[in-house]
């Protein structure tokens, strides 16, 4: 009968702990001062605002997401131009979507949990956006009804697409635009106008194209429409309206400025690799360097015919023979041989590749030594004849000096004017002395804050323990001092206390006779029982 009361006692100790739990921290609570309870809530407060924000920020997707949590929104597309945002949410009207627009209208948000139902429904309706417009399928929709023009127009429309697909590929190109100039073929010369074409770029943030990928792309577009020549395809970058190439430079400019573009390469890998060799003989920014390269772009096919007179070839070779016998003067033999020689030669065809070294022209300034004297100055000593010569021909070898060639080197030893290195120097040094003593000062304030921190949590550790352990309150302010004197122990207190102490060394030294003791006494109390 006593489990049953027992169980629900057990049923209702759980709430019996919350409440006593309760009531130790309330007293806790009620023992604080006012300085400590003001941290104590300031803590709960922090933690709790910062639980929430956790909270959010987890519902909110975090990261910069928008909407992560359950029901949240989503980015759908990003970046759209406005012709492609309207196409997007037409086809989410449709379709009975929720959308949301951001961005001005170039970002489409969607709810979380549709999010990859929607891009599939968009796929199979044809509303995603297309990355350079409309291309090939756009002839794949022609009807029986088009007429020859149309079909034309399509097709200019279609190739148009697929070349801003195909630049839109490149990693540095957001966005690209092509526009096709395509006249009608005439068969009267006079009448006939050349194919022209503009891309029009669009680039990601801080990118930009080389001069080798705009002149591909120009390449790239003439090369698939016929008729059009590179001269007539014009590249305009989208942000700043500025051409990336010159549209009204004929043939002959584009390769002047190619030969030029040639030259000048020529001349900085010369001017790099004597400054390279320079720089780890004398050090850095102890030498200057220019380089005037001629290049030869002309073309030459050459023929040469060299003769041998000294060793020459026999050609043909004739020879007669006449004998005569019984002759009046007896008996007589005639021989006679003509040979034709032709002396030899040998023909050869060179071709000489354009853009090779006519000559060059090299200038280098090395900068002298200097001395520090005695009273802490420094000298400027000019360099030995011997060590410029050594330079000399170290500069030789690395520009592959040809004196055929009329090739002319100028090395001179000369001051350098350093007071502007120097002044870079001291504000170097000056802003690497600021830049430690921030950190110094940084890496002061960060222990500080700890320390500060530490001492906070061991006042807070102080004052909690300090409620939890009061201290045992004094007698004297209670009254109760007389209440606990001493008193002299009684007479029977000392003999109780002296039979006990026999007790037990009787029990440890003999305890078999005090179990019969105990067992005498027992029966005398039943036999006292029984008589009464």
């Amino acid at each position: 009968m006593n489990e049953p009361n027992e169980e629900i006692k057990g049923g209702g100790g759980t709430a019996e702990f919350f409440r006593q739990v309760i009531v130790q921290l309330s007293a806790l609570w009620q023992k604080l001062s006012f300085q400590q309870k003001l941290i104590t809530a300031s803590l709960v407060g922090i933690t709790l605002v910062g639980l929430v924000g956790l909270l959010f920020f987890a519902h909110s997707g975090g990261g910069g997401k928008s909407g992560g949590g359950s029901g949240g929104m989503r980015v759908l597309y990003s970046e759209l131009r406005v012709e492609e945002a309207a196409r997007i949410t037409e086809q989410l009207n449709k379709g009975g979507y929720k959308f949301k627009l951001e961005n001005d209208g170039h970002n489409v948000l969607v709810n979380q949990k549709q999010l990859y139902e929607i891009r599939m429904a968009l796929a199979r309706e044809g509303g995603l956006p297309k990355q350079g417009g409309l291309g090939n399928e756009l002839i794949l929709k022609t009807s029986l009804g088009t007429t020859e023009s149309q079909q034309e127009q399509q097709k200019r429309i279609a190739l148009e697409g697929e070349l801003q697909r195909t630049i839109a590929d490149m990693d540095e190109v957001k966005s690209a635009r092509v526009h096709l100039v395509t006249p009608k073929p005439s068969v009267f010369i006079e009448e006939k106008r050349d194919a022209k074409a503009t891309v029009v770029l669009r680039f990601m943030p801080g990118r930009d194209m080389t001069k080798e990928q705009i002149r591909g792309i120009t390449f790239l577009v003439s090369s698939s429409v016929e008729g059009l020549k590179p001269q007539h395809v014009s590249v305009i970058d989208a942000v700043t309206g500025e051409p990336k190439t010159n549209p009204f430079q004929d043939e002959r400019t584009a390769i002047s400025s190619q030969n030029k573009e040639i030259q000048q390469n020529v001349e900085r890998n010369l001017v790099r690799k004597v400054k390279s060799m320079l720089s780890d003989v004398l050090g850095y920014s102890k030498s200057t360097v220019t380089i005037d390269a001629t290049l030869d772009f002309d073309q030459v096919e050459k023929t040469i015919e060299t003769f041998d007179a000294e060793n020459p070839v026999t050609r043909s070779e004739e020879r007669e023979e006449e004998n005569k016998k019984n002759a009046p003067d007896g008996d007589q033999q005639k021989e006679r041989s003509l040979t034709n020689y032709e002396i030899s030669k040998v023909v050869q065809r060179v071709v000489q590749e354009m853009g090779s070294i006519r000559r060059l022209t090299v200038s280098v300034a090395i900068d002298g030594k200097y001395e520090t004297g005695a009273d802490g100055k420094r000298t400027f000593v000019e360099r030995s004849t011997a060590d410029m010569q050594k330079i000399e021909d170290l500069v030789k070898n690395s520009v592959g000096y040809d004196l055929a060639r009329g090739d002319q080197i100028t090395v001179t030893s000369m001051q350098f004017d350093n007071e502007l290195l120097d002044e870079e120097r001291l504000r170097l040094a000056r802003e690497e002395k600021e830049a430690r003593l921030a950190l110094y000062i940084k890496l002061a304030l960060a222990l500080v804050a700890g320390i500060a921190f530490l001492l906070l949590i061991r006042s807070i550790a102080g004052a909690v323990t300090e409620a939890m352990n009061p201290p045992v309150p004094v007698l004297e302010q209670l009254g109760l001092e007389d209440l606990i004197e001493e008193e002299e122990p009684s007479e029977a207190d000392r003999k109780a206390s002296e039979i006990l102490a026999k007790v037990e060394l009787l029990t440890s030294q003999a305890p078999v006779n005090i179990a019969a003791i105990i067992k005498q006494w027992l029966v005398e109390d039943v036999s006292e029982k029984n008589k009464k």
